[in-house]
């Protein structure tokens, strides 16, 4: 018999995340009451982390219940979301019998937001059983479940996560010190809104951390074992876009061209890049475990892993890297393959060092040399960034390389 196998990876699904609209502009929030009311919400439960300081959340309510819908406060939601405080979440759902949620945040509000909907939906299931790993195997664990058909609005106050557009809900799981992704299906918002008047409000230090979470969702894709090319065009205009607007825009938000830019990049590689099939791999798998044992957010976690993690994997795909080398400006017409591939991580290093996020010494997070083999065990090995890195998984080698992180 013929042998018809072409390569590893002969089908490529796009759109397993599902994606919701998107709304994009300047004062884009104002329509928040109209995107409740045609999604036929009655009582609308604002999940957020509060954003202090910034009368934000109570800007939203107050167009939300002006405008004909009630609404109830969760406010219980702190960086790196907890499976406690998604349940905690559903227990205000449920007796405020709310019949929607407007996420009001960044990741973390959204991916909350998206857990309770889908635990509301499966009749108070607690959330740690939706667990999304490759060990499940997790397409058959999300056929038990009923999908999500909860409305939700996500408004976006960072830029980077695509937390606000993208189906998978990312929530540390207390039973196994780790993060995993709500695997029911219909989790995705129905519509995200990205305002930049309330984007820019960011402090500078947040502004910079999940801006480069936008470039991490960019680069990982780009080189990852599997390849849609819908999200590699979407990765590499967003690779450029962070190089030549990131800067400006954590150091001056109110420069609107760089806000601009900075938030189209982040829809384009992580709401849209990741929705259309793109892929993440060791750096995530690494960046959730610093982010689920001792709270890092989740951009720095990725920062801070990023020139040792791709270093790994640079001998797997030197002509990727020199791409986005030249994606983010970098002249490479009289470089080797290997010398336009190094340029990248230059640029990178420079990025980094004008961002102020500082790399290596993990240990100034609490990380602990016991720590390093259950991230890299039950982290990294069980979850789908595995399957999307472009270099194979070995145990040893990934212990021993974050090991001198230290």
């Amino acid at each position: 018999m013929i042998n018809e196998n072409i390569h590893q990876f002969p089908i490529i699904y796009a759109g397993n995340w599902g994606l919701g609209r998107i709304a994009t502009g300047w004062g884009a929030h104002k329509t928040v009451a109209d995107e409740c009311k045609q999604l036929g919400m009655k009582k609308a439960l604002i999940v957020t982390t509060g954003l202090k300081g910034t009368g934000i959340v109570d800007e939203i309510n107050q167009i939300i219940s002006t405008q004909g819908v009630a609404t109830e406060i969760f406010s219980g939601v702190t960086s790196n979301p907890k499976d406690h405080e998604v349940m905690a979440g559903y227990k205000v759902f449920k007796e405020a019998q709310c019949d929607g949620v407007v996420s009001v945040g960044g990741g973390s509000s959204h991916d909350c937001g998206k857990a309770i909907r889908a635990v509301a939906s499966n009749d108070g299931t607690d959330v740690s059983n939706f667990q999304l790993g490759i060990d499940l195997p997790w397409t058959e664990q999300m056929k038990k479940y009923k999908a999500c058909t909860i409305p939700q609005v996500s408004v976006n106050t960072t830029s980077g996560t695509g937390a606000e557009n993208t189906g998978g809900a990312a929530i540390n799981q207390s039973n196994i010190r780790a993060k995993r992704i709500a695997i029911v299906p219909g989790t995705a918002p129905s519509i995200a809104i990205n305002d930049p008047l309330l984007i820019r409000c960011q402090p500078a230090h947040i502004a910079a951390q999940t801006g480069f979470d936008g470039f991490c969702h960019a680069f990982e894709s780009y080189i990852a074992r599997v390849q849609p090319k819908h999200s590699t065009v979407l990765a590499a205009g967003a690779i450029k876009l962070i190089a030549e607007n990131l800067r400006e825009f954590a150091f001056n938000r109110m420069n609107h061209v760089a806000c601009e830019n900075v938030i189209w990049a982040s829809s384009m590689s992580g709401a849209i890049g990741l929705s259309l099939g793109g892929g993440v791999g060791v750096i995530h798998g690494f960046g959730h475990g610093l982010s689920a044992l001792y709270g890092v957010h989740h951009g720095l976690a990725s920062a801070v892993v990023t020139i040792p993690g791709e270093r790994y994997n640079q001998s797997e795909c030197p002509d990727k890297f020199a791409e986005m080398a030249q994606a983010m400006g970098v002249d490479t017409r009289n470089m080797t393959k290997m010398q336009a591939s190094d340029a990248w991580f230059t640029e990178v290093e420079r990025l980094l060092d004008d961002l102020n996020i500082q790399t290596g010494n993990l240990k100034r997070f609490g990380l602990k040399k016991e720590d390093i083999p259950h991230i890299v065990r039950v982290q990294h090995s069980l979850d789908l960034t595995v399957v999307g890195n472009p270099k194979d998984y070995n145990y040893d080698e990934l212990v021993a390389l974050f090991e001198t992180q230290l």
